[in-house]
């Protein structure tokens, strides 16, 4: 199978995903909550995951699958009503992205002199995300400068892997999107369906993140 063939995933695989991800968006623009909203909330990327244990092996399979059960898990800690669970979504989410980074950084080549344009870009954004947020709560400021920490490091990380398009690292950068519309959202001002927003952005990343991995990844033994 060429790279051209697999842009798009699977049929069966796109169905699920893109069918209860829709579903899962007009729950949360019509304020529907329920455990029935957090199952079908945890579908899209449990999809991919299924995708990654048949299709990659060896250490790009378990670094993908290590990530997308982070991403499962923080899924289900974000959508949950009770009280605190947002710090353990972000935790569940840093480990994800951390199985990203151990992933891309394997595989990654030396930056050419556009791509340390781009490097020094996405640290100063860094930079401005640890500023912006410097006055959330205390409690949760350092976790979430280590957060944007590692998602610049995993975003660096799928610049440098060779992808066809670059779509390993338009996948990162729309992570990167989603999370600060989040946190945009949560701590600074309120962003009109705004996690409509952040939950779609997220949707297509992951989708587009497994997409460029299996181009890159998929005959991996």
């Amino acid at each position: 199978m060429n790279n051209q063939q697999k842009i798009l995933l699977p049929a069966g695989y796109t169905t699920v995903f893109v069918t209860a991800a829709l579903v899962f968006l007009v729950l949360i623009a019509l304020d529907i909550t329920g455990i029935h909203r957090t199952i079908l909330k945890a579908i899209p990327v449990t999809t991919l995951l299924v995708l990654v244990l048949r299709e990659i092996r060896g250490f790009p399979g378990i670094c993908l699958a290590g990530a997308l059960i982070g991403s499962v898990c923080g899924d289900i800690f974000l959508d949950l009503p009770r009280e605190g669970m947002f710090l353990f979504g972000l935790v569940a989410f840093l480990i994800g992205h951390l199985f990203y980074t151990a992933l891309f950084f394997r595989y990654a080549n030396r930056p050419d002199e556009f791509e340390k344009a781009i490097i020094a870009g996405l640290a100063v954004f860094g930079i401005a995300m640890v500023w912006l947020f410097y006055g959330i709560d205390p409690a949760i400021y350092p976790p979430v400068v280590f957060y944007i920490a590692v998602i610049v490091a995993m975003s660096i990380g799928a610049l440098l892997v060779p992808s066809p398009g670059r779509v390993l690292f338009i996948g990162a950068i729309l992570f990167i999107a989603s999370d600060l519309v989040l946190a945009v959202n949560r701590f600074l001002v309120d962003i009109p369906y705004g996690r409509v927003i952040n939950i779609s952005i997220y949707f297509l990343a992951q989708y587009i993140l497994i997409s460029a991995s299996r181009m890159v990844w998929g005959k991996e033994t």
